[in-house]
């Protein structure tokens, strides 16, 4: 058999550096490295790529989703640019239309679908149909945890036989130090408005409800005094998002400088060198598909506390501390017990290191390629 051909739904990837799009884009990059896939970029929308965020020898033509939807009852799918394709990679709940392609469907979680305030209600009934429509064409359902395939499976949207766990990776992080990284991280620190002396307690992700950084703050501000010498200093790492007007307001309280601030979205470098050399890390999310924040961290060596009965805590076990991320006071506990004693922040430490080493873009890569496979032989195994 040839190597199959499979269409890859690379949109994410142009517009976010996190989340999905650090999914699709890592995702991609790994299968582009594989000599037995022949793998065609989708990237048809109506958004243009973020600066920063083009990929080489990927085109990204004007023609929105709503666009896509209405031409596929007069023949139009992803092959129509493509051209032939034995699979096809959805990797977002934007579905382009993909005709009688066998399809790989990633269901990065299922948390808009709870109904705790984490996402505007119409968002749930718009995606949902689309979602379930999509699952149930799929071949295969694709999730990067065993929690995820439980609730796949709970939800009725796939059989234990199509679901296929697949951990993401967290290799695109290098822990190994730079030259700038002090620079860097002296600059992000001015930046925010915190001083150059004290432990650096980094609180990672997008800021938005299921992060839960309201509570996460309040708890590293009543802990900072519990680091040895200067109080510990509190950062968010990464862009405004959406639905947490208090913990926005509260940022841009001036008592709080020089105490705790935030950055917006970063790049790369930028983010690596905070990764390297923040004290310890706290990710106090109620609920993660797989939680890449913690996984970086973990790899770069980092103490890391998040919350129990997730996904990180799940993949993760020992080499991270977790705690109820609704109490407030057991999270102030883990991290002034960490703030207090720098060689349990070394030992838990070394111990992420270890836990994270295994997940490799290339594994996951290689996982995909054996279902891409699996789907193709279907299309080429004649009715019996």
């Amino acid at each position: 058999m040839s190597a199959p051909r499979v269409g890859f739904d690379l949109r994410p990837a142009l517009l976010s550096r996190t989340g999905i799009g650090r999914v699709a884009r890592e995702l991609w990059r790994a299968l582009s490295r594989r000599d037995d896939l022949v793998l065609r970029p989708f990237a048809a929308m109506a958004a243009r790529p973020r600066a920063g965020l083009a990929l080489p020898g990927v085109r990204a033509p004007w023609l929105p989703a709503r666009l896509q939807r209405a031409l596929a009852p007069l023949g139009w799918s992803a092959r129509t640019l493509l051209g032939p394709l034995d699979a096809y990679q959805h990797t977002d709940l934007v579905y382009a239309p993909t005709g009688r392609v066998p399809t790989a469907l990633i269901v990065h979680d299922l948390c808009f679908l709870r109904g705790q305030g984490w996402h505007a209600p119409r968002f749930a009934r718009s995606v949902g149909p689309r979602l379930r429509a999509a699952a149930a064409a799929a071949g295969a359902v694709i999730v990067p945890c065993e929690r995820v395939a439980r609730d796949v499976q709970a939800a009725g949207l796939a059989p234990q036989a199509r679901v296929h766990v697949v951990p993401w990776g967290a290799d695109h992080v290098d822990p190994a130090p730079r030259p700038d990284d002090a620079a860097r991280l002296a600059a992000l620190r001015r930046a925010a408005g915190l001083p150059a002396e004290g432990p650096l307690v980094l609180l990672p992700g997008t800021r938005e409800p299921r992060k839960n950084q309201q509570v996460a703050l309040g708890a590293v501000l009543r802990a900072r005094g519990a680091a040895r010498g200067a109080p510990a200093v509190a950062l968010l790492a990464g862009p405004r998002g959406w639905g947490v007007p208090g913990l926005e307001a509260w940022l841009l309280d001036p008592q709080l400088r020089g105490a705790a601030g935030a950055t917006g979205e970063l790049d790369e470098a930028d983010l690596a060198a905070l990764l390297r050399g923040a004290d310890l890390v706290l990710y106090a999310s109620f609920e993660e598909g797989f939680g890449l924040p913690v996984a970086e961290a973990l790899r770069c060596g980092r103490a890391v506390v998040t919350a129990r009965d997730t996904s990180m805590s799940d993949l993760f076990g020992r080499a991270l501390v977790a705690v109820d991320p609704r109490d407030p006071q057991a999270l102030e506990g883990a991290v002034a017990a960490l703030l207090a004693d720098p060689s349990a922040r070394a030992a838990l430490g070394a111990a992420g290191a270890a836990a994270a080493a295994p997940f490799t873009w290339g594994l996951a890569a290689e996982r995909l390629a054996s279902i891409y496979h699996g789907l193709a032989a279907c299309v080429d195994s004649p009715a019996p």
